[in-house]
């Protein structure tokens, strides 16, 4: 029995016709030590999970998932596909593609399985999928030891329906087994439950404040009766949270006693503001999606919204893509159909920027017009597909038989012709040592393990950050000797970060990491350089 196995041994369930099988292994509710009954629905009513599960929920829901068709290094969309509509637009008659999307991760995420059947022609090909509530689903084995999913019929004179695995899309997270996920809201039950009875106590006390301000004192010796009058009046007249500014009338001498707010009292706030952090833990959630923003500033947010797209989405994404490949495709007919999420729209920062990252990418040769305008959703225009090179924009249809373009009259950019070679070979050393330790790592981790060679590249890039800034810290500063400008190291140290981020998803989602490094050694420096360049060069404009 492994470690998981034993710490959860009481919802271990061996027999496959145990009851405890029904929605991925786990009981439908659990009471916790705090006193709350949880459950995956009664778990929705905590604020910061709800929110987690939205969040993860509609963002994987709202990213374009397109169907593909592979062609060595390019790749093809296949609008024309019929998965591509299931997938896109319509996966049955009654949902849209987000709707169906966003119930099937939450699902996935809350109850540890997200189940639809897979509706085929006559041909075999898929045609609908339909979606099954996990409380419904029962995964067994028969006598060969083969899975089967059997469905609970909504018709309780009925029997129940056996459906083989390849005609379910089952989408989980991690699970003991690997064959379904751990249902979360039961995993982190005593998490919710403490947020549900704090939230509970915080009601009750602004509903019933005055119980805790103090106490009324009577010169007199009150009988029984009296005493009951004088708190019942004082409640009606006074309790509440719309009546905590009332003014009191006292009578017969009483006097108004203040007492203080005990400190365990005081503290649930503090308690309630843990356990946000705490939830989001579960999910690998940065807290500012939440709305927690405590310890988040300007400067850092949009780094973590790089890390959440990264370390939260890409992994359900991830689940999603591998488990269309298995069920959808047939890879006998169709080995190079593949679906995948796009995630540009996720990644794209304010218009400035993404203006001067395409203008960038455009004077380098990496994007044409039509690039440009595909990745922000325009229609392409005539004669856009034409690449340009640097020397002078020459195209380089002309640049390949030797010609070059006659040298147009303009400015200079000054220091920028000095600095600019310093940074291409700062950054291409950099990406040296990535492409170096990223084709050791795929040597000994693929194609077999990915999700070990994901590990490696997080590891790898946590670390790496520093040793960009130090790389480039020697360019910058003869930068700033030459122009003058303030200090650059909060631009560098964020450029960093980004750069990082953008390396580990190129690793994350590339299937040829040797022409992924290829192209980083050949493009990045000549980029990335421009880049950064622009980048210190706006934050010296702000200065002046």
């Amino acid at each position: 029995m492994s470690v998981l196995q034993s710490i959860f041994s009481g919802y271990w369930v061996e027999d496959p016709e145990d009851d405890r099988w029904w929605t991925g292994g786990w009981p439908i509710g659990r009471r916790t030590d705090s006193g709350a009954e949880v459950d995956p629905e009664k778990a929705l009513g905590l604020a910061a999970y709800y929110a987690c599960l939205r969040n993860i929920s509609e963002d994987i829901a709202k990213l374009p998932l397109k169907t593909y068709r592979r062609h060595g290094r390019n790749k093809e969309e296949m609008p024309d596909h019929p998965v591509y509509r299931l997938l896109h637009d319509e996966p049955n008659e009654e949902m849209t593609a987000m709707a169906w999307r966003e119930t099937m991760t939450h699902w996935a995420m809350g109850w540890g399985a997200g189940v639809s059947e897979i509706e085929r022609n006559g041909a075999g090909h898929p045609v609908g999928f339909w979606p099954i509530h996990p409380s419904r689903i029962r995964l067994v084995r028969n006598n060969e030891k083969r899975l089967r999913y059997v469905i609970k019929s909504d018709d309780l004179a009925k029997a129940d329906i056996e459906l083989m695995p390849q005609d379910v899309l089952h989408i989980h997270g991690m699970g003991g087994r690997g064959v379904t996920g751990y249902c979360l809201s039961i995993l982190a039950s005593q998490t919710i439950g403490l947020g549900l009875q704090a939230e509970k106590f915080a009601a009750r006390f602004f509903g019933e404040g005055i119980v805790l301000s103090g106490y009324l004192s009577h010169p007199g010796q009150l009988q029984k009766p009296a005493k009951e009058n004088i708190r019942q009046h004082w409640k009606t007249a006074y309790g509440g949270a719309d009546k905590s500014h009332d003014v009191a009338i006292l009578a017969e001498g009483m006097e108004w006693k203040q007492l203080g707010i005990p400190p365990e009292e005081a503290q649930f706030l503090e308690t309630r503001q843990f356990e946000v952090e705490e939830i989001c833990r579960w999910f690998r959630m940065p807290p500012h999606k939440v709305q927690h923003l405590l310890r988040s500033t300007f400067s850092n947010i949009e780094s973590q919204n790089i890390e959440y797209v990264v370390d939260t989405l890409l992994s359900w994404a991830t689940r999603w893509e591998q488990e269309i490949a298995r069920k959808c495709f047939d890879r006998g007919t169709e080995p190079d159909l593949f679906a995948e999420h796009v995630f540009n729209a996720l990644l794209r920062g304010d218009q400035v920027k993404r203006g001067t990252f395409y203008r960038t990418m455009f004077m380098v040769g990496a994007m044409s017009q039509n690039d440009i305008r595909a990745a922000e959703n325009e229609n392409e225009v005539e004669h856009g597909d034409i690449y340009y090179v640097p020397a002078n924009m020459t195209p380089a249809e002309k640049a390949a038989r030797g010609e070059t373009q006659e040298p147009a009259a303009g400015p200079t950019d000054g220091y920028h012709t000095v600095v600019r070679p310093v940074f291409e070979e700062a950054f291409q050393r950099v990406l040296t040592k990535e492409a170096r330790a990223a084709q050791r790592a795929a040597e000994k981790y693929l194609p077999n393990d990915r999700v070990a060679f994901q590990n490696w590249a997080a590891e790898f890039y946590a670390g790496h950050s520093e040793y960009v800034v130090t790389a480039l810290t020697p360019p910058m500063r003869v930068m700033r000797a030459l122009s003058g400008q303030a200090d650059g190291e909060a631009v560098l140290a964020k450029y960093a970060a980004a750069h990082c981020a953008a390396s580990r998803m190129d690793m994350a989602r590339t299937d040829d990491v040797g022409a992924t490094l290829e192209r980083w050694l050949s493009v990045r420096p000549k980029a990335s350089a421009q880049l950064l360049i622009e980048e210190l060069s706006n934050e010296r404009c702000k200065g002046l």
